[in-house]
């Protein structure tokens, strides 16, 4: 036997090996993430078995509104999954219903799409800044402690205990059978008060955190990702706006346009931090109420070890990324903003126009056009990268236009109505496949 042939040998018996090695460590991973699309979906979670995580966080393309060639509308589905709650977007509440009925949230309920790239809550001694985390305010560190929350919050699934919860788990036989086998952890023994309880609450929330992960939630096949790999171009509308948005417009300063790991990788369009946009008061709310931001974390002192003085932290909201914007509306922390179009005229006008008075608020007539209300936390918002930014209409009109590229599914909405790319046609993969 020569040389190369033993060499060739002994290498695909390495390979082999690895081989088999991967598939062990991927067949739990899997079948966790199996587990967490079933726990993500599961209403029986909730107190009055009718709400789960995908109530606010769609695994489901919206139907919406939207204008056909004849100039008609009609009921269509969205290109692509927002991930947020679809009654929001179909009827421009800021709020979900919870469990018990009328029990609604306090904020907008941002897009389960691509957190599992936030980093845990930080702080960054260089930037002087907080970083990362999950909700709107990072007070859970990572998805697993966010996936804890809604489960036992009194205004989302109402649930009234952690120990609750494992008694639902405790009646699907599916999750008795996948509790064992995934966790080691044998549902049917299980005791109220138990160590085990939180044990199993917490395996739960891991399965629930794990199927985030899949692809399902980070599809990276946007036209921003197709243009970014070089595979297409951008008409001359999103080009222009490309430019302003990492120019004059300022936006890629929060919304970074870099790639993930540095040159060929897809970007988030967030770096995590936190910032305080002057957004007004959404009087419009079922029960109207100012969220302080990152000043109602409770872990600022244990992340950065010495106090933060407030101003620098009251009405910071979490810089969400912008993938799949145009799919997400209403906008901001408390939905006070229903259109794209809203949003980039404030950013570039709210210090020009004047204080709206009577009414001081988002009903006044002349919101948005002659006038914006006052912001929530108005002494200390950021001066410096919006409010003046002397864009004309046609330069908010380009900006709308490039932040509608970052809608996943371009290879099917690039190819629909009217719209054909022959360099990105239907069923292409995502050039960030692997990511």
């Amino acid at each position: 036997m020569t040389k190369r042939v033993l060499l060739l040998l002994q290498l695909l018996t390495v390979l082999g090996i690895l081989t088999m090695t991967l598939s062990a460590d991927a067949a739990p991973r899997k079948a966790k993430q199996r587990l967490g699309e079933r726990l993500f979906s599961d209403i029986n979670l909730s107190l009055n078995r009718n709400q789960s995580c995908e109530s606010c966080h769609s695994l489901t393309q919206v139907e919406v509104p939207t204008q056909t060639a004849s100039g008609r509308f009609s009921m269509q589905k969205q290109a692509a999954l927002g991930m947020v709650d679809p009654s929001n977007v179909r009827d421009g509440t800021a709020v979900s219903n919870g469990s018990i009925p009328r029990a609604f949230g306090g904020l907008n309920a941002p897009s389960a799409a691509y957190a599992a790239f936030s980093p845990e809550f930080h702080w960054n001694e260089e930037e002087e800044l907080f970083f990362g985390g999950q909700f709107w305010n990072g007070r859970a560190s990572d998805l697993v402690e966010q996936a804890k929350g809604p489960f036992v919050n009194p205004v989302e699934m109402a649930m009234p205990s952690e120990w609750s919860v494992v008694e639902r788990l405790q009646e699907d036989r599916h999750y008795r059978r996948s509790f064992r086998s995934v966790f080691g952890i044998d549902l049917r023994d299980l005791r109220e008060g138990d160590p085990g309880v939180s044990a199993a609450y917490h395996a739960m929330a891991d399965a629930i955190a794990a199927f985030e992960t899949t692809r399902a939630f980070n599809r990276f096949d946007s036209k921003f990702d197709f243009e970014a790999a070089g595979m297409t171009r951008y008409d001359a509308s999103e080009q222009r706006g490309a430019d302003l948005f990492d120019g004059d417009a300022q936006c890629g300063a929060c919304h970074t346009t870099e790639g993930i790991d540095g040159e060929g990788t897809p970007s988030l369009l967030t770096d995590f931090s936190y910032d305080n946009l002057g957004t007004p008061a959404n009087p419009q709310l079922p029960t109207p109420s100012i969220d302080p931001g990152l000043l109602g974390n409770p872990n600022l002192l244990d992340a950065r070890g010495v106090p933060t003085p407030v101003e620098d932290v009251e009405g910071r909201h979490k810089v969400m990324t912008l993938r799949n914007i145009a799919l997400t509306a209403p906008y901001m922390h408390n939905g006070i903003f229903k259109t794209l179009e809203e949003v980039v005229h404030f950013y570039n006008t709210r210090d020009l126009l004047p204080e709206c008075i009577d009414p001081a608020d988002s009903t006044n007539p002349g919101f948005g056009s002659t006038c914006w209300p006052r912001g929530e936390f108005h002494e200390t918002r950021n001066t410096s990268e919006l409010g003046n930014l002397g864009l004309s209409a046609q330069d908010e009109e380009d900006i709308v236009a490039y932040l509608k590229t970052f809608t996943d599914g371009y290879p099917f909405w690039g190819n629909r109505n009217g719209l054909r790319d022959r360099k990105v046609r239907r069923g292409t993969p995502s050039p960030f496949a692997h990511y």
